[in-house]
């Protein structure tokens, strides 16, 4: 494989976290409106939720196509999937919906900033590419440290979604280079391995709770090394 010339990032869980978590977001938006459960059940619930979404929108005939009003939908449910006791279930949605584009509700994992100015320094490409919506690059927009991303695609505006082929052929036409020019690192394998793999792009697994191994990595500091080993054996 040749050395990249872009290295496309997933955002949640790879660059980026919810800070309260997930849960904790909906527990406390929930108890504004009539929702008392701990946590933990809330956290269960948006997992059992949020995989449902992810089964549902590839057993269609349109398999992984979508858009804003698609995603739209598609948190709405899973917002009344998690928080059916909810009083007034559109205005829980709402508040949700709000929360998560606010940027102060987003921190960055502590080695982004230093590997994207590396990346920056050595004339990489840098885009990230999610299965988030528009909302994604307010947020961003907002944050201090995810700087030097050169564009950022959400399934929503592309309208597929990982891990279906037409979201990686897009964004490779979009960036107008050969997919063995592009590394995906993320932290989900079907999405940011598998799918981009079968799609010809180069990938690799981040998974921050585990020790580094063959096949992933446990920190974004382990990608400069990895690229700087082209140098050693050229571009070809």
């Amino acid at each position: 494989m040749p050395r990249p010339q872009w290295i496309v990032f997933d955002a949640v869980g790879t660059l980026i976290t919810p800070m309260p978590s997930v849960a904790e977001a909906y527990a406390a938006v929930g108890q504004r409106y009539g929702v008392a459960l701990p946590v933990d059940v809330i956290r269960t619930r948006f997992r059992d939720a949020f995989r449902t979404s992810e089964t549902a929108c590839f057993a269609m005939n349109r398999r992984g196509r979508t858009s804003e009003a698609e995603e739209l939908a598609r948190w709405r449910w899973i917002v009344q999937a998690v928080l059916p006791e909810a009083n007034n279930p559109e205005a829980c949605f709402s508040d949700l919906w709000q929360h998560f584009a606010d940027p102060q509700c987003w921190r960055c994992y502590d080695d982004v900033a230093p590997v994207l100015r590396e990346l920056n320094r050595l004339g990489v490409g840098i885009a990230m590419a999610s299965n988030f919506d528009q909302r994604l690059q307010h947020v961003c927009d907002g944050l201090p440290d995810p700087k030097g991303i050169d564009r950022v695609f959400v399934s929503s505006a592309i309208g597929a979604r990982k891990p279906d082929p037409l979201f990686y052929h897009l964004v490779a036409e979009q960036l107008n280079v050969h997919t063995d020019a592009l590394l995906m690192v993320g932290d989900d394998l079907e999405c940011d391995v598998i799918g981009p793999r079968q799609s010809g792009w180069q990938a690799r697994l981040l998974h921050r709770e585990a020790p580094s191994t063959a096949e992933s990595w446990s920190s974004l500091h382990e990608l400069l090394p990895w690229l700087g080993a082209f140098s050693g054996r050229g571009s070809g």
